[in-house]
C-alpha cells in the first residue's frame, strides 16, 4: 500500500491597490480558508518628487509591467519568497 500525501499548495499573498476597500474586504472573505494573505500595497506613488530622507528615486522605474488583475480588478497574486531567499535577502540589507 501507498500513502497518498496532500498536494503541497505554495501560500501566495494577494496585493491589493490602495483605495480598494470592496476589493480588499471580498478577497478576505474569500481566501479565509486558503493558504493566502491579503495585504494593501505598500509602495507610494510614481511621482519623481524627492523621499522625506533627501534621496532622490532613480530616473527609470524598474517595475515589471503591471499584471492584467492589477488593472482589471485591483489586485495583484504574488508567490512568496521561499525562506531561503528571505534569508538571503536580509544579510544583504
Amino acid at each position: 500500500m501507498t500513502k497518498t500525501s496532500k498536494p503541497v499548495t505554495k501560500p501566495v499573498t494577494l496585493v491589493v491597490r490602495r483605495g480598494a476597500l470592496r476589493r480588499f474586504d471580498r478577497l478576505k472573505e474569500a481566501t479565509r480558508e486558503m493558504p493566502a494573505e491579503v495585504v494593501w500595497d505598500r509602495r507610494e506613488g510614481r511621482g519623481s518628487e524627492p523621499s522625506a530622507a533627501g534621496v532622490t528615486k532613480p530616473k527609470k522605474d524598474r517595475r515589471k509591467a503591471t499584471p492584467s488583475t492589477w488593472e482589471l480588478a485591483d489586485f495583484a497574486v504574488a508567490e512568496r519568497a521561499s525562506s531561503r531567499a528571505r534569508a538571503v535577502r536580509s544579510k544583504k540589507s
